[in-house]
């Protein structure tokens, strides 16, 4: 699909706006600093965003778009059997290539301005984790174990996002094998 210069613009305005989080924090990212960020005019942003909560929106939105687009990247090469979803989840959020953990680490600012302004904001995140836990669920992973999965994988990477505790690369490696176990069944609770 050829991107418009519209598409184009907009695209910029997000990139400029989880700029300004990233530099100046969530309190900084005002729609003035954002258009200067983008080169901008404060009306050529408001076209596209009509007031701070449309672009904080747009940028959660773009995430799990994102995420989405990335996730069935990732399952179209996994083989067809049980765990194909955890698989792919544990790649993305722990593995060392194809991992997503470091767009997900430079988008959580925006979620969680999106968290404290507005948690309905977080719907279509709450939607893609929902058909996440879902497709391990259809891949044969009993529920008691895709929670499980998801909350160790989420846990781990909220950890390293808000810098409470980082793994090392050891422990990362062998937190990678006791999950694939667990997803392969090998495991057991």
């Amino acid at each position: 699909m050829k991107r418009t210069r519209c598409t184009n613009s907009r695209e910029e305005i997000l990139d400029a706006a989880e700029a300004v989080v990233q530099e100046r924090g969530a309190v900084g990212m005002t729609l003035d600093a954002v258009a200067a960020q983008a080169g901008v005019s404060k009306g050529g942003l408001l076209y596209h965003f009509p007031s701070k909560e449309a672009l904080i929106e747009a940028m959660v939105e773009r995430i799990a778009r994102m995420a989405r687009k990335h996730f069935a990247e990732e399952l179209a090469k996994e083989p067809v059997g049980r765990g194909r979803h955890a698989h792919v989840f544990l790649r993305m959020m722990l593995g060392r290539k194809g991992s997503f953990f470091p767009l997900i680490q430079r988008m959580a600012t925006p979620l969680f301005v999106a968290i404290a302004g507005n948690p309905d904001l977080l719907v279509p995140m709450r939607a893609a984790y929902a058909e996440l836990r879902l497709g391990m669920i259809k891949d044969g992973l009993p529920p008691e174990r895709a929670w499980l999965i998801l909350s160790a994988l989420d846990g781990i990477k909220f950890w390293r996002i808000l810098q409470f505790m980082e793994p090392s690369g050891r422990e990362l490696k062998r937190l990678r094998i006791l999950l694939e176990k667990l997803i392969d069944g090998e495991e057991t609770l």
